[in-house]
């Protein structure tokens, strides 16, 4: 089993720095102990696992936990009355740890003493909850052993020690102590991490008029809705209730649909009927309910509830009514269409057939992607707003980054000699989830620190290329002015171990790992390009693939000082017709370039150590 993500550690140890390590039970022993971080971060785990499992508030979750010398291998203790179960907790909180036999013999001696009552082997962090404890052993109708973990699981020998011991005391008479032991591990972290960044779902009723129903092929709903209704909708939940479209309000100014549908509210209200093409819905589950008054609507409630197509029909609606709040628009309604989708990925292809009422780019299409909402958690865990809709906009103060300023990130770390041409000539193939490039650099792979990375390090490059542009006189500026990608891709390839590293590099920091290599890389660039550019002008040079293939290899020889190695050698001579452009050599050089940049790097680390 998979340990933790290292992208997850920092995040991970900032939350449960901030909401548990306040509300835990003080350290136990000589004074002073509240200050070791390390230590109270490993207690506040089990927290952590109590309020995620559980739902509890965190201060209690905080003050469960008994973790402390004499805690008996038992870290936490939770009684869940819903379920009439008592849980004995231990966790450990070291990523590249397993749950090995001592801790699960530790474990399974302060299970047998917890079940003696004999709270003379506990500390007093036990003793301060001996009623509550007690009370729980009496009532509970399950005990129930938790292991929580951010290792790779638990060891076979572990695993076997407390099956034993667990079940010999079943065999005792300790008929409520289940033998199966129960999990959290790792994964459940990360999906916990995530899940705090998600977008909570819409439950709501639909009151819908004129309604029929169908069941096959799938359940759905068809109708007419108030206008009213569907803005109140809007005005409570936001953008969450679009979260299953492929962007959010486009805007009524320099739209005409959308100036349309509020013109028509302001005039003619009860034509908007005929002139809309309505609204569809989908949900997880969708539940007409009794029809109560004759005439009146029916509600249907729809749980997980998203509107796919028609957000700019309900945005601008709600827009007019807080433009025009005296405004009557009781006669105003739509075609309403809900489909029960289930938890399939059918919604996708509901919400990609029917947004057809505006102009729609394949781009788009994107947000229909798991991993484009994966990637947003994950760079929320890090304060960063990832905004891979259309018409998304982040909250005052909170750092922001598009899907087409990391997918052209993405591109350059390929370190594939294609993509600079690529980025000039086609960038729309990068957010286009049908290509191969997009399915290329949005990987599942990729993980969210890494993407803040690229992003830093590309913003950084960018603008190095912006200063050299303005700080010299044609015709050089012109070469750095087209010759973005082309560096970018060259630079990423070279720092490549630090942006795939798990910890968040800022901007700045890059800016000044790169800014000596940026300076020798330009001017190789310029000299090359004239060299090799026989008169051609800049913009149209670096959108010639071979051209462009050419100079950065040239510029990465000289750069490396690989002319006369027989490896770079032999692959310029061995030119293949499946390999028009050289891309072997180039992932060559790019190997050598971040080799020799991990050889820099690590002679700077020693000669930073004291001696």
């Amino acid at each position: 089993m998979a340990a933790l993500q290292p992208q997850f550690l920092a995040p991970l140890k900032e939350l449960l720095q901030q909401r548990f390590v306040p509300h835990l039970p003080p350290l136990l022993g000589q004074g002073g102990r509240e200050d070791l971080p390390e230590k109270q971060i490993a207690r506040a785990f089990s927290a952590y696992v109590l309020q995620t499992r559980f739902g509890i508030d965190a201060k209690l979750a905080a003050q469960s936990v008994l973790d402390d010398y004499n805690d008996q291998g038992i870290d936490a203790i939770y009684f869940d009355e819903n379920t009439r179960a008592l849980f004995i907790v231990q966790s450990k909180f070291k990523s590249r740890e397993q749950f090995l036999l001592p801790e699960a013999q530790s474990l399974t001696t302060g299970v047998e003493l917890l079940l003696d009552k004999n709270f003379q082997a506990f500390n007093q962090n036990f003793n301060n909850r001996r009623d509550y404890i007690e009370n729980a052993l009496d009532e509970c109708d399950s005990i129930q052993v938790l292991i929580a973990y951010t290792g790779s699981g638990i060891a076979g020998t572990a695993n076997n020690e407390m099956q034993r011991k667990l079940a010999a005391l079943v065999e005792h008479g300790e008929a409520q102590l289940q033998v199966q032991v129960d999990e959290f591990s790792a994964q459940d972290v990360e999906e916990a991490l995530r899940a705090e960044q998600a977008i909570s779902a819409v439950n709501e009723k639909v009151a819908v008029y004129k309604c029929t129903t169908t069941n096959e092929p799938r359940n759905a709903v068809f109708g007419v809705a108030k206008v009213n209704d569907l803005v109140s909708l809007h005005n409570k939940h936001g953008k969450a209730l679009y979260e299953k479209n492929i962007r959010y309000f486009i805007g009524a100014g320099r739209r005409g649909v959308n100036s349309a549908i509020k013109q028509t509210l302001l005039t003619n209200p009860q034509d908007f009927f005929f002139l809309n093409n309505g609204i569809t819905m989908v949900g997880n589950h969708v539940e007409p309910k009794r029809l109560q008054n004759k005439g009146g609507p029916r509600n249907i409630q729809v749980l997980g509830l998203s509107v796919v197509n028609g957000a700019q029909t309900i945005a601008s609606a709600a827009q007019f009514m807080r433009e025009n709040p005296d405004a009557d628009i009781s006669q105003a309604q739509v075609m309403v269409t809900i489909i029960n989708t289930g938890n399939d990925a059918f919604h996708k292809q509901v919400t990609k057939a029917r947004n057809l009422q505006n102009p729609v780019d394949l781009a788009n299409f994107a947000a229909l992607d798991d991993t484009q909402e994966r990637l947003r958690q994950e760079m929320k865990m890090f304060g960063v707003e990832y905004l891979y809709r259309p018409q998304q906009t982040a909250a005052a103060g909170i750092r922001s980054i598009t899907i087409d300023t990391l997918a052209k990130a993405l591109a350059c770390l390929q370190a594939d000699v294609r993509e600079p041409y690529q980025l000039k000539a086609e960038p729309g193939k990068f957010t286009n989830q049908e290509t191969d490039e997009y399915q290329a650099i949005f990987s599942s792979g990729l993980q969210g620190a890494v993407a803040i990375n690229a992003v830093n390090c590309y913003l950084a490059i960018q603008g190095l290329c912006t200063g050299a542009e303005r700080g010299h006189p044609s015709p050089e500026k012109l070469v750095y002015r087209h010759f973005t990608y082309c560096i970018t891709t060259l630079l990423m390839a070279q720092f490549k171990g630090v942006i795939t590293a798990p910890e968040v590099t800022e901007q700045v920091t890059f800016e000044g790992l790169i800014s000596r290599t940026f300076d020798e890389l330009r001017q190789q660039f310029f000299d090359s390009f004239t060299a090799l550019a026989l008169g051609s002008a800049p913009h149209a040079y670096f959108k010639r693939l071979g051209d462009t293939a050419r100079l950065m290899q040239t510029v990465w020889i000289n750069h490396l000082n690989l002319a006369e190695s027989p490896a770079v050698v032999a692959k310029q001579e061995r030119l293949q017709a499946n390999d028009p452009y050289n891309h072997n050599l180039f992932s060559y050089l790019a190997e050598q370039a971040q080799r020799r940049q991990g050889q820099n790097a690590q002679a700077a680390n020693r000669q930073a150590q004291p001696a």
